[in-house]
């Protein structure tokens, strides 16, 4: 019987590497892709990783490393936790967009990658 968690997480793994690899990368045939999820801006985004913008770099690696660990082990942790691990990301980047204050990319990693996990956790439905 196929065990439908399992192949979510894998299949969740295998994106977040995708993107992972096109932003520290950032491949030709993966460029497409990176912009449909991404706006790419340079002054966003780390010199070592042009690929993504540093926010979107940090989501998909907490999405990568949030999955990988999720394959091995249960999270305990409740759908309030994942959306509350949403939340700085989406104020961070709201409050940069609507002009209120210039984000650093320091604040750009942590939120991303809280943002990532977070998203992960919604998918496994919490515990």
């Amino acid at each position: 019987m196929v065990n439908l968690r399992k192949t979510g997480l894998i299949l969740l793994t295998a994106i977040g590497a995708v993107f992972v690899f096109g932003a520290f990368f950032n491949p030709p045939f993966l460029r497409s892709l990176l912009g449909t999820t991404c706006h790419r801006l340079p002054e966003r985004s780390f010199s070592w990783a042009p690929g993504l913008c540093a926010r979107c770099t940090f989501f998909w690696t907490g999405v990568l490393f949030s999955s990988l660990l999720m394959f091995f082990r249960r999270f305990s942790a409740s759908i309030t936790v994942g959306l509350l691990l949403i939340v700085p990301m989406v104020l961070d980047g709201s409050l940069q967009f609507i002009g209120l204050y210039e984000s650093t990319n320091i604040m750009r990693l942590l939120t991303g990658f809280l943002g990532g996990t977070g998203l992960c956790i919604l998918l496994e439905g919490g515990a």
